[in-house]
Protein backbone atom coordinates (compact mmCIF):
# COMPACT_ATOMS: atom_id res chain seq x y z
CA UNK A 1 0.00 0.00 0.00
CA UNK A 2 1.67 3.30 -1.20
CA UNK A 3 0.87 6.71 0.14
CA UNK A 4 1.15 9.21 3.38
CA UNK A 5 1.61 6.82 6.31
CA UNK A 6 1.26 8.33 10.14
CA UNK A 7 3.01 6.93 13.35
CA UNK A 8 1.97 7.73 16.53
CA UNK A 9 4.41 6.57 19.42
CA UNK A 10 1.95 6.01 22.52
CA UNK A 11 1.62 4.51 26.06
CA UNK A 12 -1.63 4.05 25.55
CA UNK A 13 -2.48 5.67 28.07
CA UNK A 14 -3.50 9.34 26.66
CA UNK A 15 -6.90 10.91 27.04
CA UNK A 16 -6.45 12.59 23.95
CA UNK A 17 -5.52 9.53 21.57
CA UNK A 18 -9.10 8.79 20.24
CA UNK A 19 -9.09 12.65 19.14
CA UNK A 20 -5.71 11.93 17.04
CA UNK A 21 -7.04 9.02 15.85
CA UNK A 22 -10.00 10.46 14.46
CA UNK A 23 -8.43 13.29 12.35
CA UNK A 24 -5.93 11.06 10.86
CA UNK A 25 -8.76 9.31 10.03
CA UNK A 26 -10.95 12.26 8.46
CA UNK A 27 -7.56 12.62 5.63
CA UNK A 28 -8.24 10.42 2.89
CA UNK A 29 -4.57 11.40 1.89
CA UNK A 30 -3.15 9.05 4.87
CA UNK A 31 -3.17 5.24 3.52
CA UNK A 32 -2.24 3.60 6.64
CA UNK A 33 -1.69 4.68 10.32
CA UNK A 34 0.44 3.10 12.94
CA UNK A 35 0.11 2.68 16.23
CA UNK A 36 3.64 1.90 18.63
CA UNK A 37 2.69 0.98 21.77
CA UNK A 38 3.92 -1.15 24.88
CA UNK A 39 2.89 -5.41 24.37
CA UNK A 40 0.86 -4.92 27.43
CA UNK A 41 -1.39 -2.60 25.22
CA UNK A 42 -1.76 -4.28 21.72
CA UNK A 43 -5.08 -5.83 22.34
CA UNK A 44 -6.33 -2.88 23.89
CA UNK A 45 -5.72 -0.70 21.19
CA UNK A 46 -6.22 -3.42 18.24
CA UNK A 47 -10.04 -3.80 19.29
CA UNK A 48 -10.46 -0.28 20.00
CA UNK A 49 -8.94 0.90 16.51
CA UNK A 50 -9.04 -1.85 13.99
CA UNK A 51 -8.21 0.42 11.28
CA UNK A 52 -4.99 1.35 12.63
CA UNK A 53 -1.68 -0.71 12.08
CA UNK A 54 -0.79 -1.40 16.03
CA UNK A 55 2.78 -2.81 16.19
CA UNK A 56 4.65 -3.36 19.93
CA UNK A 57 7.50 -0.89 20.29
CA UNK A 58 11.22 -1.81 20.80
CA UNK A 59 12.12 0.17 23.33
CA UNK A 60 14.68 2.99 23.31
CA UNK A 61 11.95 5.87 23.67
CA UNK A 62 9.48 7.90 21.29
CA UNK A 63 12.67 7.76 18.47
CA UNK A 64 13.01 4.83 18.18
CA UNK A 65 9.14 3.60 18.51
CA UNK A 66 8.77 5.90 15.02
CA UNK A 67 11.50 3.77 13.16
CA UNK A 68 9.83 0.83 14.75
CA UNK A 69 6.58 1.87 12.98
CA UNK A 70 8.18 2.47 9.48
CA UNK A 71 9.96 -0.66 9.78
CA UNK A 72 6.51 -1.86 10.50
CA UNK A 73 4.97 -0.75 7.35
CA UNK A 74 8.54 -2.00 5.24
CA UNK A 75 8.61 -0.36 1.44
CA UNK A 76 4.17 -0.13 1.50
CA UNK A 77 4.64 3.85 1.78
CA UNK A 78 5.57 7.12 -0.48
CA UNK A 79 6.11 9.70 2.77
CA UNK A 80 5.09 9.89 6.26
CA UNK A 81 4.10 11.62 8.99
CA UNK A 82 4.25 11.20 12.44
CA UNK A 83 1.88 12.91 15.13
CA UNK A 84 1.97 12.62 18.70
CA UNK A 85 -1.09 11.16 20.88
CA UNK A 86 -2.34 14.38 21.91
CA UNK A 87 -2.34 16.28 18.74
CA UNK A 88 -4.70 16.47 15.60
CA UNK A 89 -3.99 16.53 11.99
CA UNK A 90 -6.05 19.37 10.34
CA UNK A 91 -8.39 19.03 6.93
CA UNK A 92 -5.67 21.63 5.29
CA UNK A 93 -3.04 18.90 6.29
CA UNK A 94 -4.45 17.13 2.64
CA UNK A 95 -2.53 19.87 0.76
CA UNK A 96 0.64 18.66 2.69
CA UNK A 97 -0.13 15.18 1.15
CA UNK A 98 -0.61 15.85 -2.43
CA UNK A 99 2.76 18.34 -2.62
CA UNK A 100 4.61 15.33 -1.29
CA UNK A 101 3.96 12.93 -2.70
CA UNK A 102 4.20 14.59 -6.17
CA UNK A 103 8.11 15.45 -4.82
CA UNK A 104 10.87 14.22 -7.05
CA UNK A 105 13.65 13.06 -5.61
CA UNK A 106 14.12 13.63 -1.67
CA UNK A 107 11.55 16.16 -0.02
CA UNK A 108 9.64 17.23 2.63
CA UNK A 109 6.39 19.61 3.11
CA UNK A 110 5.75 21.41 6.33
CA UNK A 111 2.58 24.22 6.79
CA UNK A 112 1.51 26.12 9.87
CA UNK A 113 0.79 24.66 13.43
CA UNK A 114 -2.30 25.90 15.86
CA UNK A 115 -1.54 25.48 19.60
CA UNK A 116 -4.53 24.27 21.32
CA UNK A 117 -5.49 23.75 25.30
CA UNK A 118 -6.66 20.09 26.53
CA UNK A 119 -9.95 20.81 25.71
CA UNK A 120 -8.91 22.11 22.08
CA UNK A 121 -9.43 25.98 22.57
CA UNK A 122 -6.70 28.03 20.22
CA UNK A 123 -3.91 29.44 22.27
CA UNK A 124 -1.90 30.53 19.39
CA UNK A 125 0.07 29.06 16.90
CA UNK A 126 3.74 28.39 16.28
CA UNK A 127 6.14 30.43 14.11
CA UNK A 128 7.50 28.77 10.88
CA UNK A 129 9.80 29.59 8.26
CA UNK A 130 7.56 30.75 5.35
CA UNK A 131 10.66 30.58 3.12
CA UNK A 132 12.43 27.03 3.22
CA UNK A 133 15.43 28.33 1.52
CA UNK A 134 16.42 30.65 4.75
CA UNK A 135 16.13 27.60 6.84
CA UNK A 136 19.49 27.19 7.04
CA UNK A 137 20.34 30.45 8.18
CA UNK A 138 17.46 30.07 10.68
CA UNK A 139 19.23 26.92 12.81
CA UNK A 140 22.31 29.27 12.62
CA UNK A 141 20.42 31.76 14.04
CA UNK A 142 19.01 29.69 16.94
CA UNK A 143 15.56 29.99 15.18
CA UNK A 144 13.33 26.70 14.84
CA UNK A 145 12.16 27.24 11.43
CA UNK A 146 10.27 23.78 11.15
CA UNK A 147 8.16 21.33 13.82
CA UNK A 148 7.38 18.00 13.50
CA UNK A 149 3.34 19.00 13.43
CA UNK A 150 2.30 18.51 9.74
CA UNK A 151 5.23 17.90 8.21
CA UNK A 152 5.42 15.10 5.68
CA UNK A 153 8.86 13.12 4.66
CA UNK A 154 9.36 11.38 1.51
CA UNK A 155 11.01 7.86 0.81
CA UNK A 156 13.30 9.52 -0.84
CA UNK A 157 14.44 11.70 2.01
CA UNK A 158 14.25 9.04 4.49
CA UNK A 159 16.43 6.80 2.30
CA UNK A 160 18.64 9.26 2.53
CA UNK A 161 19.17 11.15 6.33
CA UNK A 162 18.21 7.84 7.86
CA UNK A 163 16.49 6.97 10.88
CA UNK A 164 15.77 8.84 13.82
CA UNK A 165 18.17 8.88 16.99
CA UNK A 166 16.87 6.84 19.34
CA UNK A 167 19.20 8.24 21.98
CA UNK A 168 17.47 11.35 22.26
CA UNK A 169 14.44 12.06 24.18
CA UNK A 170 13.57 15.73 23.58
CA UNK A 171 14.80 16.81 20.33
CA UNK A 172 14.74 14.11 17.95
CA UNK A 173 12.94 15.91 15.81
CA UNK A 174 14.86 18.84 15.51
CA UNK A 175 17.86 16.68 15.52
CA UNK A 176 16.31 14.68 12.32
CA UNK A 177 14.77 17.59 10.81
CA UNK A 178 17.85 20.09 11.00
CA UNK A 179 19.67 17.17 9.24
CA UNK A 180 17.00 16.81 6.25
CA UNK A 181 18.22 20.77 5.97
CA UNK A 182 21.99 19.66 5.92
CA UNK A 183 21.45 17.19 3.63
CA UNK A 184 19.89 19.92 1.30
CA UNK A 185 16.42 17.90 0.79
CA UNK A 186 14.09 20.11 -1.15
CA UNK A 187 11.70 21.79 1.00
CA UNK A 188 8.02 23.58 0.06
CA UNK A 189 5.80 25.56 3.19
CA UNK A 190 2.19 25.16 2.96
CA UNK A 191 0.81 28.42 4.56
CA UNK A 192 -2.08 27.22 5.91
CA UNK A 193 -3.10 25.35 9.45
CA UNK A 194 -2.23 22.11 8.79
CA UNK A 195 -1.75 20.50 12.37
CA UNK A 196 -2.77 21.35 15.91
CA UNK A 197 -0.12 20.96 18.81
CA UNK A 198 -1.70 20.84 22.64
CA UNK A 199 -0.47 21.60 25.39
CA UNK A 200 -1.33 19.94 28.41
CA UNK A 201 0.34 19.69 31.90
CA UNK A 202 2.14 16.18 31.48
CA UNK A 203 3.96 17.11 27.99
CA UNK A 204 8.03 16.94 27.69
CA UNK A 205 8.34 20.54 26.50
CA UNK A 206 7.84 20.91 30.48
CA UNK A 207 11.18 19.66 30.98
CA UNK A 208 13.02 23.11 29.80
CA UNK A 209 16.02 22.46 31.27
CA UNK A 210 16.54 19.09 29.95
CA UNK A 211 15.26 20.16 26.63
CA UNK A 212 17.87 22.87 26.52
CA UNK A 213 20.78 21.04 27.50
CA UNK A 214 19.86 18.41 24.31
CA UNK A 215 19.37 20.96 22.02
CA UNK A 216 22.87 22.37 22.70
CA UNK A 217 24.30 18.76 21.76
CA UNK A 218 22.41 18.72 18.77
CA UNK A 219 23.61 22.07 18.01
CA UNK A 220 26.95 20.74 18.23
CA UNK A 221 27.14 17.31 17.04
CA UNK A 222 25.03 19.03 13.61
CA UNK A 223 27.42 21.91 13.58
CA UNK A 224 24.10 24.26 13.09
CA UNK A 225 25.39 27.14 14.57
CA UNK A 226 28.60 27.39 11.99
CA UNK A 227 29.30 27.54 8.84
CA UNK A 228 26.28 31.00 7.61
CA UNK A 229 27.38 34.34 7.24
CA UNK A 230 26.24 36.75 10.18
CA UNK A 231 24.27 38.69 6.78
CA UNK A 232 22.28 35.47 5.86
CA UNK A 233 21.33 34.92 10.04
CA UNK A 234 20.53 38.62 9.97
CA UNK A 235 18.37 38.71 6.75
CA UNK A 236 16.48 35.19 7.76
CA UNK A 237 15.82 36.56 11.21
CA UNK A 238 14.57 39.70 10.14
CA UNK A 239 11.61 37.65 7.52
CA UNK A 240 11.08 35.15 9.55
CA UNK A 241 10.08 37.47 12.54
CA UNK A 242 7.94 39.96 9.98
CA UNK A 243 6.29 37.21 8.77
CA UNK A 244 4.57 35.96 12.17
CA UNK A 245 4.52 39.11 13.59
CA UNK A 246 0.78 38.54 13.78
CA UNK A 247 1.22 35.38 16.31
CA UNK A 248 3.98 37.27 18.45
CA UNK A 249 1.06 39.70 18.45
CA UNK A 250 -1.40 37.55 19.48
CA UNK A 251 0.57 35.32 22.15
CA UNK A 252 1.19 38.92 23.33
CA UNK A 253 -2.54 39.68 24.42
CA UNK A 254 -3.19 36.23 25.27
CA UNK A 255 -0.45 35.21 27.50
CA UNK A 256 1.70 38.41 27.72
CA UNK A 257 5.29 39.31 27.09
CA UNK A 258 6.90 35.41 27.05
CA UNK A 259 9.15 33.78 24.28
CA UNK A 260 7.16 30.59 23.05
CA UNK A 261 9.79 28.47 24.77
CA UNK A 262 8.22 30.10 28.33
CA UNK A 263 5.03 28.94 26.98
CA UNK A 264 6.13 25.07 25.77
CA UNK A 265 7.44 25.23 29.73
CA UNK A 266 4.74 26.87 31.09
CA UNK A 267 1.82 24.36 29.49
CA UNK A 268 -2.12 25.17 29.28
Amino acid sequence: MSGVAAITPTLGTSPWLDATIASVASLPAISRHVLVCPAIKLAELRRRFPGALVVPETGGGMYAAINAGLAALADNWTAFTYINDDDLLLPEFAEVARRVVRMRGAGMVYGRVVLISGKGNRLGGIPVSWFPTHNRALYAARIEPVYQHGTAINRAAWLKVGTFDPVLRYCGDTDYLARLCLQNVTAECVRANVAAFRLHAAQLTKQAGAMAAERQKVDENLGLLSGVHPCARFMARLVFRGTNFPLYLERIVRHGPITFGELLARGE
